[in-house]
């Protein structure tokens, strides 16, 4: 991952509490949320961020942006048409996807929403169907019209636009090389590994098991919630750093301590810096089996859950290189085309 990359703001003016809890009610409804191959992408340095596209009764739609703290914010200046209908514009369709800053060759910043799921369209949840099905109507029935709907529009409103959306790249399973040697080569935002995702499973509402994150050992990360421990009352001497692990709800266990040098401290006491039950990323350091800060997580209500924090340490531990991924590319691919088949020889 880049040292200088850049995190997105989320765009938008924030909901009033009643707004919010009347839009989460209505996604409920709409997605259902009562009710082994894979493809693989590249692992963007962003903000993940549900996108919701509502019609108001007079008519007007309005698009909301969720956060993962279930945060809702409106963002004017977006339209969302219907294909083949570009009067008729989206309403109950959910997009997920991710807020990534693109760093242009002449130094623009420029703000892009990567979608790669649909919940919804149009009212009807389609979490149940598989992600190949999700990815065709999302490409061709949400991220295709809006784009076609830009070419014609006034150019004043496409520069109006608070930021670019755009269909993240996925490819089979077996193109780890293409990802490694083409994809993430020319991105324009940080990257940090690679995402496999089941292309027949449901989309999950939580942490989703069939989805699979790899990272090079020395870039991967967890989460934590951070508490200050200190030996006195002397609150200017650098106290304890104490990792707490996620244990759903509310509950939290003692996980480590984070490793922080005095530069690091005394930069943060100077600025007054709140640290006290704040969401941090940390890295391995094979050098002294410690964890250092890497950044802040304020985009998060909690940190990994412990499920997540038992993969994150295996994976590290197991320590996967890029080569030996490539190395597996050939057998993945046997097993891709023996299921595909198999699959034939049952019609």
């Amino acid at each position: 991952m880049p040292a200088d990359s850049l995190i997105p703001d989320i765009p938008g003016t924030p909901v009033d509490y009643r707004t919010e809890n009347m839009l989460r009610e209505r996604i409920c409804r709409v997605v259902g949320i009562n009710g082994n191959s894979y493809f693989v992408s590249e692992k963007s340095d962003g903000v993940r961020v549900l996108l919701y596209c509502v019609l108001r009764e007079n008519g007007q739609q309005q698009v909301f942006l969720v956060d993962r703290k279930n945060k809702f914010s409106y963002v004017p200046q977006l339209l969302f048409p219907v294909a083949n209908e570009h009067r008729v514009l989206h309403n109950d369709t959910i997009v997920d996807g991710e807020l990534v800053t693109d760093r242009e060759p002449n130094g623009q910043l420029v703000v892009r929403y990567l979608a790669f799921d649909l919940l919804a369209y149009r009212g009807q949840s389609i979490i149940a169907k598989p992600l190949t099905s999700r990815l065709a109507r999302l490409q061709c029935e949400f991220v295709t019209p809006y784009r076609d709907m830009l070419q014609r529009a006034n150019p004043e409103f496409v520069r109006a636009q608070p930021f670019k959306v755009s269909l993240k790249e996925m490819n089979l399973s077996y193109g780890i090389e293409k990802m490694f040697r083409e994809v993430i080569p020319r991105l324009k935002h940080g990257s940090d590994g690679l995402i496999f995702t089941s292309s027949v499973a449901p989309y999950v509402l939580s942490t989703n098991s069939k989805m699979l994150k790899w990272k090079p050992p020395s870039e991967n990360t967890i989460d934590f919630k951070l508490t200050l421990q200190f030996s006195g009352q002397d609150y200017s001497q650098k106290p304890q750093f104490i990792l707490n692990e996620w244990q759903g709800g509310q509950q939290y266990q003692v996980f480590g301590q984070m490793t922080v040098d005095d530069n690091l401290w005394e930069q943060w006491r100077s600025t007054s810096t709140q640290l006290q039950n704040r969401i941090v990323e940390v890295s391995y350091s094979p050098s002294d089996h410690g964890w250092r800060f890497f950044r802040f997580r304020d985009d998060k209500e909690h940190g990994n859950h412990s499920s997540v924090v038992r993969r994150v340490v295996q994976s590290i531990e197991d320590g996967v290189e890029a080569d030996e991924l490539l190395a597996a590319q050939d057998s993945i691919k046997a097993a891709w085309k023996e299921r595909e088949r198999a699959a034939q020889r049952q019609q």
